[in-house]
This record gives C-alpha cells, sequence and structure tokens, in this order.
C-alpha cells in the first residue's frame, strides 16, 4: 500500500539531513565528470591530439558510464548492503585525476574509461537511497540529490582548472582526499539500506518482467533521458573549445559550463517542488520546451550572447531530471536503483555515440552549424513528454499490461 499522502494533504517533514549528504556525495562524484573537457585544450598542447581523438575520448567516458550503469543497478538491487557507492566514489576520483598527473597519452586514454565504469558504480546506489528517503517528497528528495549533482557539473570546471592554473595538472591527485571525507559521511552519516526482498529470485529476470508490465511510460522515460543526454553530453564536452577558437579563452569555457549546470541545479530543484505538487508529465513536458526555446537562442545569436542562452538551456533541459527519476521508481518501485539507471545513466549509453561523429563533422563544418541537431533532439523530448500517461499527484501510475 502506498504511503503517499493525498493530494491536498500535508507533505509532512522531509529528511533534510540525509538528502544534504546525498546532495555532497553526488557533488564529489559528478564534479570528477567534467574534469576531461576543460583540460581538452591543455591536453590536446600537451600530447598534440585532435578535436575528432578528444571526440572519441569524450565518447568513450560517456558510453563507459552509461553501460556499468544498468549493470551495477542490478547487484545494487540484489545486494543493497555491499559498499558500492564508498569504493566507487574513491574509485572515480583516483581515475580522473589521473588526467592531470598521468605523464603519457595512453594513461589519459586508460583513465578515462576506468573513471567512467567506477562513475557509473555511484550513481544507482545514489539514486535508489535518495527514492527511499521519502515517499511523501519523493520528487523533492530525488531532485535534492539530482541538484548536488548539476553543481558538480557546474563547479568541475571551475576546480579543475584552478588546480590546473594555479598548481599544474599534476596536483590534481589533491582531491582525491575530498573524495576520502565524502566516502566517510556515506559510511557514517547515511541510514543503512534495506537488505534485498527475495534473495531465491534472479535480478535480472524480475526487473524484466517489471519493465514489461509498464514498459509505455519506462520507455518514454527512457527516451527522455538520451534526449537530455544528448544535449548535455556534446554541450558539456564541446563547450570549452568552442569559446576557445572563438577567442573567448580557457576561463570562458570553464565558466560557460558553470553557467549551464547552475542553472541547471536551480531547474531540478523547480522541478523537483513542482513534481510533488502538479502533474509530473505537464513539468517534463514544459522544461523540455524551456530548454528547445534556449538551445535556438544559442544558435542563432553570436556567442558574445551565449552564457543567457545556457542558462535557458540548464533550466529547462533539468526541470524533468528529478521529477523522471521519481517517475520511474514509482513505476518500478521494487528495483529503485535500475529505476534510476534508466533515467539518470542509461541515456548516455545511446548518447555517447553521437559525440564522435558530431567532432567529425565540425571538423569540416565548424561545431554551431553541427550543434543544430540538437534542437531537433529536444522537439523531439517535448513529443515524448506529452506521451506520457497522465497521473495525479499521490497516486502511482497504472500498470501496462
Amino acid at each position: 500500500m502506498s504511503t503517499e499522502p493525498e493530494p491536498g494533504k500535508s507533505l509532512g517533514p522531509a529528511p533534510w539531513g540525509a538528502m544534504g549528504i546525498l546532495f555532497l556525495v553526488h557533488f564529489v562524484v559528478d564534479s570528477h565528470a567534467t574534469f576531461f573537457a576543460p583540460l581538452i585544450p591543455l591536453l590536446r598542447e600537451k600530447f598534440q591530439f585532435t578535436l575528432a581523438t578528444a571526440g572519441i575520448l569524450i565518447s568513450i567516458q560517456s558510453l563507459t558510464s552509461a553501460v556499468s550503469q544498468p549493470l551495477t543497478a542490478l547487484m545494487v538491487d540484489r545486494w543493497p548492503r555491499m559498499p558500492w557507492l564508498a569504493v566507487g566514489i574513491v574509485g572515480t576520483s583516483i581515475a580522473f585525476t589521473a588526467l592531470g598527473w598521468s605523464p603519457v597519452f595512453w594513461g589519459v586514454a586508460a583513465a578515462i574509461p576506468a573513471g567512467g565504469l567506477l562513475f557509473g558504480l555511484c550513481h544507482p546506489d545514489m539514486g535508489a537511497r535518495a527514492g527511499r528517503l521519502s515517499e511523501a517528497h519523493a520528487s523533492l528528495s530525488v531532485s535534492v540529490f539530482v541538484t548536488g549533482g548539476r553543481m558538480g557539473f557546474a563547479l568541475g570546471p571551475i576546480i579543475v582548472l584552478g588546480i590546473a592554473t594555479r598548481l599544474g595538472m599534476e596536483w590534481l591527485w589533491l582531491y582525491v582526499f575530498v573524495a576520502l571525507g565524502t566516502m566517510a559521511l556515506i559510511v557514517w552519516g547515511l541510514p543503512k539500506p534495506p537488505g534485498p526482498k527475495d534473495k531465491k529470485k534472479s535480478a535480472a529476470g524480475g526487473v524484466w518482467a517489471a519493465i514489461v508490465r509498464v514498459r509505455k511510460p519506462i520507455s518514454l522515460l527512457f527516451g527522455l533521458a538520451i534526449v537530455r543526454s544528448v544535449i548535455m553530453g556534446n554541450l558539456s564536452g564541446f563547450l570549452p573549445t568552442l569559446f576557445v577558437d572563438a577567442g573567448k579563452g580557457l576561463w570562458s569555457g570553464g565558466f560557460a559550463s558553470t553557467v549551464l549546470f547552475t542553472s541547471g541545479a536551480v531547474g531540478v530543484m523547480a522541478g523537483g517542488i513542482w513534481g510533488d505538487r502538479i502533474e509530473k508529465r505537464s513539468v517534463i513536458a514544459f522544461g523540455m520546451a524551456i530548454a528547445l526555446a534556449g538551445m535556438i537562442a544559442f544558435l542563432v545569436f553570436p556567442i558574445d550572447y551565449a552564457f543567457f542562452s545556457l542558462a535557458v538551456i540548464g533550466l529547462g533541459n533539468f526541470i524533468p531530471m528529478g521529477v523522471s527519476v521519481a517517475l520511474a521508481q514509482k513505476t518500478l518501485p521494487d528495483h529503485r536503483a535500475f529505476a534510476s539507471s534508466l533515467t539518470l545513466g542509461s541515456g548516455w549509453l545511446i548518447a555517447s555515440f553521437t559525440s564522435a561523429p558530431i567532432a567529425a563533422a565540425a571538423e569540416h563544418f565548424g561545431l554551431i552549424r553541427v550543434f543544430w541537431i540538437l534542437p531537433a533532439a529536444l522537439a523531439a523530448g517535448v513529443v515524448i513528454a506529452l506521451m506520457l500517461p497522465r497521473e495525479k499527484p499521490g497516486f502511482a501510475l497504472p500498470a501496462q499490461s
């Protein structure tokens, strides 16, 4: 029986302490994922590789983090009390800080997939923990957790450039101590996950049967995750290079990513607050429409106005994010980690295959011209959102036959 309140009734107090810890944990994990893109101009100068090679490495990072998430989600749902998150956050930090201190290009090339795999290990566990904190505040709890990740993406470029320009890339290893401190909060500050509900049942078989029952809404939510990932993967991956090539400098490129993800954090929180009170379908469609308008503005107006357009894109693209995760977890309540992986990370699996061809095409036509594929993706996102089943706050989606 659902523990969610009926519409119009008080939602009760939110678990702010645990939400704050998950906010910080997600911040630290996701900040590492932004280390490579701001360092591309410096690494290209050091190792003399092409923009097309950078695109391949961006795709590898996206692909490994995406592939690992549904696989590790099955393990998290099967053995929820194993230290997946604690191990993942420290391993992620060691791998991605190696981008700075590795003396050879192949060390960088190896660190990226290793970091992607460990990065993917963290997210299903984090998402499942956030979704279990409060049924009444599901959208808010997940959105606070997701906001931490957006802020990590926002400030990660500033952190990595601050270390690289002041101390040198070789000193990125200092950030590992931040991951170690966060690991202590995970171990001693978060509620213990529940034990597995059915040890005899195959995790893969159980989740597949559940997906078949709710195939329409979960497929649509996965489609939305792909759209968001295509937009953010390519924008965050190529913004620093775009700004450097336009003569705006390395710090302008890093700040552009910060604007994109800071506004995204605002969008996630706004979506989370609305998602517990009004129809989630409407919140998701509204966010996609805002992102579409911002993306068109980014491509039409000169780069001098790009920060405003990027703020609109980030706001719109992330309004649906926490709401989508909460909706997926409500749809698959016995497989929260897997539901989180579908809406947080698995979209990157498809999106990862877009960075390399975009980079290759940009070598001939320029990034701005090639980026016109992104508004088309967002237009598809609006259509997908409107196809979601209608749902009243406080009630679960019906199972699909």
